[in-house]
């Protein structure tokens, strides 16, 4: 077993509530699980959403054991019928929501939504999860690059989320091995991504000796880049495995 560290922090941006749900748990016969979510909704819709989701996630990561990213799909569908069950009339709640495990030398992971996870091996990025955004879909168009999404007009608008139908779509990994090399996942939401680039994701890991003096480095450029305006609320779990 590798040794992994973890850190993570949260801040409500420019907005009056905090919506956005984080975990980082690690258990010796259970492995290390992450995740982030972003609620959507008024009212507190947002936050009970995303706080839901992340209690589901954990229940099941406590008490069931997956073995295949597809597995996911069980634990994705338990947090999305259970914020059905709380939307009223006036509110209708959601919910992205991305999911990590490490076990066994091994990761895998899940999504739906746009709060995004980030895999680099050996300092440089490798992978990126997919959003369920109109801005997404734009770029497999071919009308926009990939860098693009953070400034585009439909970036906010989300084909999939927790709690939007009774049948929801998500993303999963491979079951991805750790062993020969150092790994690094960071876990965000929209309202992080979209002031901290991918190439600076990569150079301040390099320069980095822990997740949180990654962290660190990344949140300096957001505040920078966010001083007097009215930010998304903002949240990041980083990981590290040797």
């Amino acid at each position: 077993m590798g040794t992994i560290k973890g850190s993570y922090f949260t801040d409500v941006g420019g907005r009056s509530e905090n919506e956005d749900s984080f975990l980082l748990i690690h258990r010796e016969d259970r492995g290390c699980c992450a995740l982030v979510a972003d609620g959507l909704g008024g009212h507190g819709g947002g936050a009970a959403a995303s706080a839901k989701a992340k209690d589901i996630i954990e229940e099941c990561f406590l008490s069931e054991e997956i073995k295949s990213p597809e597995e996911f799909n069980v634990w994705f569908q338990k947090a999305n019928q259970e914020v059905i069950n709380m939307q009223t009339p006036d509110i209708e709640m959601k919910t992205t929501l991305v999911v990590l495990i490490i076990k066994n030398k091994n990761a895998m992971w899940a999504n739906i939504g746009d709060s995004r996870l980030y895999h680099f091996r050996n300092g440089e990025l490798v992978e990126q999860t997919f959003d369920h955004s109109v801005s997404q879909m734009a770029v497999l168009r071919g009308e926009i690059k990939q860098e693009e999404i953070r400034g585009h007009i439909d970036r906010n608008r989300l084909l999939q989320a927790i709690g939007r139908t009774d049948t929801i779509k998500l993303d999963y990994s491979d079951r991805v091995s750790l062993d020969g090399a150092e790994h690094a996942f960071l876990l965000c939401t929209d309202g992080f991504w979209e002031y901290v680039t991918e190439a600076e994701m990569e150079k301040d890991l390099r320069k980095s000796d822990s997740p949180n003096e990654w962290l660190e480095k990344m949140k300096k450029r957001l505040e920078k880049r966010t001083r007097n305006i009215d930010n998304d609320n903002n949240t990041a779990v980083a990981i590290m495995y040797k």
